[in-house]
């Protein structure tokens, strides 16, 4: 087995999950700034106010915790592609906000599904590299996102 093999295509393909990952922060946490303007435009059933917590305060936080989430998975991208001897973007995509919490969730639960879709190309594609640190470190981001999705998805349900 010889070294790594690492080009452009393999540092643009690990910079590409850097602008997704950076593109989920941005949405996600203004997703969450924008929890609680609408939970002030929404009708508030007594029992939930008496409770302290409702379903759109839970979507709210999980929004905090799942930005969060995605920062450190930037993080992680980023150090990896130094280590390679490459560069690491800043750049992000256009975030998809939305105006309605189930807006927020569709357009979350499209961002994780092409997440989780283009980690298994990043995870075959580090496989045949031979570069196994990578991709054990896609694998652990993957199943994290996918946690992401099922929690979104139980918002909708």
């Amino acid at each position: 087995m010889g070294p790594i093999k690492v080009d452009k295509e393999y540092f643009d393909m690990l910079n590409k999950a850097i602008m997704m990952e950076i593109q989920a922060v941005i949405q996600y946490m203004t997703q969450h700034s924008k929890t609680e303007l609408l939970k002030m435009r929404k009708k508030t059933e007594p029992l939930q106010i008496i409770l302290g917590k409702n379903k759109n305060d839970v979507l709210g936080g999980l929004l905090k915790d799942t930005a969060i989430a995605e920062m450190k998975h930037v993080e992680k991208i980023a150090e990896r592609i130094f280590l390679l001897g490459g560069e690491a973007t800043a750049k992000a995509f256009p975030p998809k906000i939305g105006d309605s919490f189930e807006e927020f969730l569709q357009n979350d639960l499209a961002a994780e599904a092409e997440a989780m879709e283009f980690y298994r190309t990043i995870i075959k594609e580090a496989n045949e590299r031979g570069d196994i640190t990578t991709k054990e470190m896609i694998e652990e981001i993957y199943m994290q996102e996918e946690d992401h999705y099922w929690a979104f998805d139980e918002f909708v349900k």
